[in-house]
């Protein structure tokens, strides 16, 4: 039945394939349970808890089912919706992950964070999370522009490309030298999610590696100097 909770124990969770690779840069799923912990960040191996059937077919095969995964760093749960793999066989019980909880990598605190700029970059981490990397590029190159946007220049606001807008930045030097690099690394690979025809396709993990770069500097800009701000002062202790 749909409803019922299939438990590890019982010896009725979907077999491995022990020829299938294993990628420990990846998320954690049923068929590879050694990944990245989208709590703690660590790569990790994962106890499956159990699984549920959402939809299945006439002949009782899961088609979509949330599974539930304990990490063993942090013990904490993940929840990941997998999927029939549209290119299996019948009788096939391979699966893949279409949908992480929570959304790998967007646990950061993004309170000091401009409200478009956190916006963008919490919705590039759910096209993640779905497995949609030429729109998560796209909205990470949306993030940088915001940050552009907040943190340049009157002239670099006025220009009328992002690349320009990014020069001016440097020459202002407005920002620290490594920001050219980083920030030009967002812009093409965004532009290539974006415009598909002319670019190559973007794999899912030049997605996630474009996420971490886009939280890094959102943490060097905004996260870092509010939690600076906020530290205590040392209290000299009064004269006798």
């Amino acid at each position: 039945m749909a409803a019922e909770v299939v438990k590890e124990a019982s010896g009725l969770t979907d077999p491995i394939d022990q020829d299938d690779l294993r990628n420990p840069d990846s998320l954690p799923t049923t068929d590879d349970p050694t990944g990245t912990c989208p709590r703690c960040g660590r790569v990790a191996h994962f106890t499956n808890v159990g699984s549920l059937a959402l939809r299945e077919n006439d002949r009782g095969t899961a088609l979509e089912r949330v599974t539930a995964l304990q990490c063993q760093g942090c013990k904490l749960g993940t929840a990941v919706i997998e999927v029939k793999r549209p290119d299996s066989a019948r009788y096939d019980h391979k699966r893949q992950g279409i949908l992480w909880w929570p959304t790998p990598n967007a646990l950061i605190e993004l309170s000091e964070v401009p409200n478009d700029l956190a916006s963008a970059f919490e919705e590039g981490a759910r096209c993640v999370s779905v497995q949609a990397p030429h729109a998560a590029v796209a909205m990470f190159r949306n993030a940088l522009a915001h940050i552009v946007r907040d943190k340049g220049s009157d002239a670099a606001r006025k220009k009328s490309t992002l690349n320009e807008a990014i020069k001016q930045m440097v020459a202002d030097k407005t920002l620290y030298d490594a920001f050219d690099t980083w920030a030009t690394r967002v812009r093409t690979v965004g532009n290539a999610g974006a415009h598909q025809e002319s670019w190559e396709e973007i794999p899912i993990e030049q997605a996630q590696e474009l996420q971490d770069l886009t939280g890094q500097l959102i943490d060097f800009l905004y996260i870092q100097p509010a939690r600076f701000a906020r530290m205590m002062p040392p209290t000299k202790r009064p004269k006798a």
